[in-house]
């Protein structure tokens, strides 16, 4: 146990903070989320909060699920330091994207666009160090994003968590972590983690 926790410190620390925000809404919403108004006055830590409060308990579960499957399967492809600059990067660089682009958006909360991102860096990443399955999960996680954009499909969640999915958010995430997994130097890359997961599995 004591191991796991070193190894995965920066999820476990992301998660108890989102979960102890939870605790403190509607408050920690408020002062956390990203407002459009109160960016433009000169909160600008929103463009990072945001990420931490939710719309609700199951939105909340459902982000820190998909945290922990990302980070199970590549925990290995980085250093821990270069893991921060990732989150940080991807956190910051996804909401102060939609303040850009998407002008009519208002209000946000969630890490949903930057998981998102988490998962399209770990793929390209992977991709450079030739691991060929990775470009075929990255090809499934776009089809998701890009489906309700191009085909019309509706998100069955909304009602689930409580507010509306901004499925833009994830597109920006989505192309956002593939640039990061493209410009991020490649000596700085441990070892292919999907691939060993693949391959452990298979033993």
């Amino acid at each position: 146990m004591k191991h796991f926790f070193f190894k995965y410190w920066l999820s476990a620390s992301i998660t108890l903070v989102v979960l102890l925000l939870m605790l403190l809404e509607p408050g920690a919403s408020h002062w956390l989320e990203y407002n459009r108004t109160s960016v433009n006055d000169g909160q600008i830590w929103r463009f990072f909060t945001a990420n931490l409060v939710h719309l609700s308990p199951q939105h909340t579960l459902m982000n820190l699920a998909s945290l922990w499957l990302i980070t199970l399967i590549f925990r290995s492809l980085l250093k821990i330091k270069d893991w921060i600059s990732w989150f940080l990067i991807l956190y910051v660089s996804n909401i102060f994207g939609m303040h850009l682009w998407l002008t009519e958006l208002n209000q946000y909360v969630g890490m949903s666009g930057a998981l998102y991102g988490l998962i399209a860096a770990c793929c390209v990443a992977e991709m450079r160090l030739k691991v060929k399955i990775s470009a075929l999960l990255l090809v499934i996680v776009g089809v998701k994003i890009f489906a309700p954009k191009i085909f019309g499909v509706t998100s069955e969640y909304d009602s689930w968590i409580g507010g509306f999915v901004v499925e833009e958010s994830h597109i920006i995430g989505y192309l956002q972590g593939i640039i990061l997994g493209l410009v991020w130097p490649k000596s700085r890359f441990n070892q292919p983690a999907f691939a060993q997961l693949i391959t452990k599995n298979k033993l």
